[in-house]
């Protein structure tokens, strides 16, 4: 569920409405993800809060300062670490491909040490609720040369990680939280 779009610009995501979807959820044992909008960590933990058996994949630079308080209070929240919100880039994220290459390719050290100074220890605190995701959200981001770029940051990322917590972040956490619906 997309709270950041314009379709739920009056819907927050603990909206009697909404709730109601989070009910299937549990019935169905079915892991709920969720794209927060701006502002929303008190609608998200009330969410979590109500919903204790039902485990919520949270995505998007718009809960990433809230993650890790969210993490400490309820253990139903995961989150992916993804291209959106690893590259500090937003406006060329969305922009054009020329552009977001030549950018990306000239920061890729500053980006890391960035991504790596903000995430790291974050996801070492957590390491069984950070995954690695592939957000992608314009026709470009799919090309070849794009995805090896976004492929080549993302391991070096995973690499900086401590060891222990490398294939769990790289694949495991959501393999397991996969398994919680079977």
């Amino acid at each position: 569920m997309t709270f950041y779009d314009q379709d739920y610009a009056n819907t927050p995501p603990d909206s009697p409405v909404v709730m109601e979807t989070y009910k299937v959820a549990e019935k169905h044992n079915l892991i709920v993800m969720i794209h927060p909008g701006r502002n929303q960590k008190s609608n998200i933990g009330n969410v979590l809060q109500k919903n204790p058996n039902v485990n919520f994949l949270l995505h998007g630079f718009e809960i990433e300062n809230d993650i890790v308080d969210l993490m400490d209070k309820y253990p139903n929240v995961y989150f992916s670490i993804d291209s959106a919100v690893l590259y500090a880039m937003q406006g060329l994220f969305m922009g054009s491909k020329e552009q977001f290459v030549s950018r990306f390719e000239q920061e890729f050290d500053v980006n890391m040490n960035r991504a790596v100074n903000k995430w790291k220890s974050a996801v070492e605190k957590h390491p069984d609720r950070f995954m690695w995701g592939s957000d992608r959200g314009l026709r470009w981001h799919y090309d070849e040369d794009v995805s090896i770029l976004f492929e080549e940051f993302g391991r070096a990322f995973i690499g900086k990680l401590d060891p222990s917590v490398q294939e769990k972040f790289a694949y495991e956490n959501a393999e397991e939280l996969i398994a919680t619906v079977s």
